[in-house]
């Protein structure tokens, strides 16, 4: 299991997300710019949940973190998590990936016909994985802006219509309000 752990440094400007760098076998360190606050990054409240968020991403990835490290901080910056919820989803979402297209590399050189089975079953339930965490993501977005639009409306001859909140205050009475 890789280790890894976040230290402050004096980054430039053009930083935009910590940039991962291996400090020994399997151990990572993440370079955060002080201009930088890594619950910012990640739509949390508390540095510590942010950190822990981090963490387990780069820890998921395991040795591929080397090579897909920073991409997890890069996925961060690009879909712009609100919550903790969303930056969990972000960090599996990531970790999926990683594993997903690494096994994808690994069966383009197998020969070995049960060997490229078991890659391709592999890759098939992280494929699906990976769209179950997308759909997640989406609808856990769209709950904030939900929008309720009515397309058309028929008042009859004679009818009413009313526009606004109608409530039920009880047999045959209808009550409007504000």
């Amino acid at each position: 299991m890789s280790k890894a752990k976040i230290n402050t440094t004096n980054g430039s400007a053009t930083r935009a997300f910590p940039k991962l760098k291996k400090t020994g076998e399997g151990s990572y360190s993440a370079e955060v710019p002080d201009d930088l606050q890594l619950e910012h990054l990640l739509g949390m409240r508390t540095v510590e949940a942010a950190k822990g968020v981090y963490l387990t991403a780069i820890g998921a990835m395991g040795q591929s973190a080397e090579k897909f490290g920073s991409l997890a901080s890069a996925m961060f910056a690009e879909l712009e998590p609100q919550d903790a919820i969303e930056a969990m989803l972000i960090a599996q979402m990531t970790a999926t990936h990683v594993a997903m297209t690494h096994l994808l590399e690994k069966l383009s050189y197998q020969t070995a016909y049960q060997v490229r089975e078991s890659y391709e079953r592999s890759i098939t339930r992280l494929s699906r994985t990976y769209l179950a965490q997308m759909d997640a993501l989406k609808k856990y977005r769209a709950k904030a802006r939900q929008v309720v639009r009515v397309e058309r409306v028929t008042v009859n001859e004679g009818g009413q219509a009313i526009v606004g909140n109608v409530s039920n205050a009880g047999a045959g009475s209808i009550e409007k309000r504000p």
